[in-house]
């Protein structure tokens, strides 16, 4: 009885860590110029351009320990799924060759 008590302890403090940890739109934005140099920040730029409200080029989906970014979807631009950000770090999400 104590051992769940254990594990569920265990579990609600990774579940809070993660959400401390979740990444957000500026940090995924700092990611890739860090990653894409001027280049990343001038596509960043175009994707601000283009979308329908200025200066949101990069949407967040967030699901409370992870989120998943994305370009378009409300503008010119198609949606482009791009990352998932979980625990402060950026996975890239290859596109599909159709």
């Amino acid at each position: 009885m104590k051992l769940r008590y254990v594990a569920l302890l265990v579990l609600v403090l990774l579940a809070a860590g993660l959400a401390i940890t979740n990444p957000n739109e500026s940090q995924y934005r700092a990611h890739v110029q860090e990653r894409e140099g001027l280049l990343g920040t001038l596509g960043l730029g175009l994707a601000d351009l283009l979308s329908k409200d200025a200066s949101k080029g990069i949407h967040r989906d967030n699901y409370f320990v992870a989120s998943k970014f994305y370009i378009g979807g409300d503008g010119l631009l198609p949606r482009q799924d791009l990352a998932w950000g979980l625990g402060g770090k950026f996975w890239e999400i290859e596109q599909r060759r159709k």
